[in-house]
């Protein structure tokens, strides 16, 4: 990253003394950038004229801080050609690749639209042209391969599209790293989680206010929670809005990736470590008539538990520090737990039966 990456843009500027369109740098910036990570002779040979700020292709901790394997990829639908552009170009650097993609399919006699999908798959900072690079105002201080990145991109593109073009197989040479394993999180854990007293997580705290509904209309229920952070439920929900069968099973109709539904959670004592949970289905309009329930599940942590986990990870810490002198900290304790409630079941109504119930 270059110096004037830190001088923002003209509609949102940077702090202290960065300006765009710097092509020197200085002594003062260049003392405490080294302080984390000085830039090789040769990364420095390869991103001039840019002076570096940050020498982020050459930081590895706890990960690398630009990706080093770049995926660029290519789609049709009918005649619309869609590059997925895997950083933001600037208008001249997506216009060229625009019409270098739609020029080679022009010599196979092919007549196509051409989109851009920027920020697809990963993010590698901005793309410009070579010439925007010489200026080094921002975008080309953001430019993290060079002043060569535009070009290379353009190449791979009309690689992809004469691939396209003759039926030929695309192998990838080489696939980013799983870096989910080393995410750093700053947030704050959850400490614990207690239901007030007389209650037990799951417990429904509002029952659905109307005996029948219409489509339209909208149920509101509240559970006594955990916190969502013990557990984001992937590949699950936190709700589920379920529909009575003939054969008196019960289906699911609807979880939080539904459009209809909404799921807020608060922390009602912070002390206490209490929680609620509100969940609004906006029922819709071509919601079939019958018997309905809303489940929420969850996970919460007691803090029973708050001690041996306090002991599990000191131990842990110690164990990596003086190794066999302490053993092995072993297997950390449980420390979330299940829980699932629903509401009390409600109706509902189509308008034109009751209409027709009232008439008789």
């Amino acid at each position: 990253m270059g110096f004037s990456f830190a001088a923002g843009t003209t509609d949102g500027p940077g702090a202290f003394d960065f300006t765009q369109s710097d092509t020197t740098g200085n002594e003062f910036w260049d003392t405490i950038r080294d302080m984390i990570k000085k830039p090789s002779p040769e990364l420095e040979a390869c991103h001039k004229p840019k002076p570096i700020l940050l020498a982020t292709g050459e930081i590895d901790y706890p990960y690398a801080w630009q990706p080093q394997i770049v995926p660029v990829q290519l789609l049709r639908l009918g005649d619309v050609i869609i590059i997925g552009m895997p950083g933001e170009l600037t208008t001249m650097a997506g216009r060229r690749i625009r019409e270098a993609v739609t020029a080679r399919y022009a010599e196979a006699g092919e007549t196509v639209k051409v989109v851009i999908s920027g920020l697809s798959n990963t993010y590698s900072d901005y793309i410009t042209t070579y010439e925007e690079y010489q200026k080094q105002r921002y975008e080309g201080a953001s430019t993290v391969y060079g002043p060569h990145t535009h070009q290379a991109y353009l190449q791979k593109f009309q690689e992809l599209a004469t691939a396209m073009i003759q039926g030929t197989p695309v192998v990838d040479e080489a696939q980013p790293p799983n870096l989910l394993d080393v995410q750093m999180s700053f947030v704050p854990g959850v400490v614990f989680d207690a239901a007030p007293l007389g209650h037990h997580f799951g417990d429904v705290t509002q029952q659905p206010t109307a005996g029948a509904f219409y489509p339209g209309e909208t149920v509101v229920v509240k559970f006594v929670s955990g916190h969502p952070r013990n557990n984001p439920m992937t590949g699950r929900s936190f709700l589920e809005v379920l529909k009575l069968q003939e054969d008196g099973s019960w289906a699911v109709v609807a979880t939080d990736a539904s459009w209809e539904t909404f799921f807020k959670w608060s922390r009602t004592d912070v002390l206490l470590g209490h929680s609620e949970v509100t969940i609004t289905w906006n029922i819709p309009v071509d919601a079939a008539a019958g018997t309905y329930k809303i489940r929420h599940m969850g996970y919460h942590k007691p803090a029973v538990g708050m001690f041996r986990r306090a002991v599990y990870y000191m131990r842990s810490l110690f164990t990596g520090l003086f190794g066999r002198m302490l053993g092995r900290a072993g297997a950390p304790p449980q420390s979330t737990f299940y829980y699932e409630g629903e509401t009390d079941t409600f109706q509902i109504a189509q308008p034109w039966l009751t209409l027709r119930s009232f008439g008789k």
